[in-house]
């Protein structure tokens, strides 16, 4: 059985839970739209079907999804610190405009993203190796 970092699977699950409140408390009121809202409401969601879909397709312990789950949770928003503002304001011009909002991220934020998924997904893999 494995224990990331010595933690068992109520431990994680609490972390889960924890990483899951300030994902919705930090992105979800800065989201310009109420269709944006709850798009990034539910983006935790996806994230945990996709933790089910390993655990039972790839018979995972149940700790180590739950510690994928919350450093992947984490990292979002730890990658658009702030950016949130001018990601809302991007938003709202595209939307404005009728541009694909797709492209509305600001580069830095995506660099930021980027970094915040590689080092919060290499401290996953490490953790649950």
């Amino acid at each position: 059985m494995v224990d990331p970092l010595g933690l068992g699977v109520v431990s994680w699950w609490w972390l889960a839970i924890l990483a899951t409140a300030a994902f919705w408390a930090i992105l979800v009121p800065g989201m310009p739209t109420r269709t944006h809202r709850i798009s990034t409401a539910l983006a935790p969601l996806a994230m945990a079907l996709f933790g089910v879909g390993s655990y039972h397709a790839k018979h995972m312990e149940a700790a180590a999804v739950l510690a994928m789950y919350s450093f992947a949770v984490a990292s979002i928003p730890v990658g658009m610190i702030g950016h949130r503002r001018e990601l809302a304001r991007r938003l709202t011009e595209a939307q404005e405009k009728g541009e694909p909002e797709d492209e509305a991220a600001p580069p830095a934020m995506l660099a930021q993203l980027l970094a915040s998924l590689v080092v919060f997904g290499g401290l996953a893999l490490w953790v649950t190796r």
